[in-house]
């Protein structure tokens, strides 16, 4: 996305394309969805991938970003990654670990803590 209408220029999308993370921050505090589609279906997290910015990855993942969703031609923000040739975003997504971050893992630790205690409560 190029664009460079007042409507881009104030967006998430500006923000992922400059790798900017505190306006990313910023605006999905005002409400704008790391998964909100532009122009061929393209997300914020799609664009941060085209331009290589990794630490912009991470915080459109940490804040909600689908790394599944696809563009109109059927394309992940992984294999837009791994097209511009960004193995470090690739390996970024693949690994998970922004899902610690995002808060995925909660239940399973709040489980495993129970687990422990319990155990330990035993002996």
């Amino acid at each position: 996305m190029t664009s460079t209408s007042p409507e881009t220029q104030n967006s998430i999308f500006h923000a992922a394309q400059k790798g900017n993370v505190d306006d990313i921050i910023y605006f999905v505090s005002k409400s704008q969805s790391p998964n909100s589609q532009g122009c061929g279906g393209y997300t914020p997290l799609h664009i941060a991938c085209a331009f290589g910015h990794k630490d912009a990855v991470r915080t459109l993942l940490v804040h909600g970003g689908d790394p599944e969703q696809k563009t109109e031609d059927g394309k992940t923000a992984r294999d837009v990654a791994e097209g511009k040739g960004f193995t470090e975003i690739v390996e970024l997504i693949e690994g998970g670990e922004w899902k610690v971050e995002r808060g995925e893992y909660a239940q399973y630790d709040a489980d495993f803590r129970l687990l422990a205690q319990t155990c330990l409560l035993r002996f």
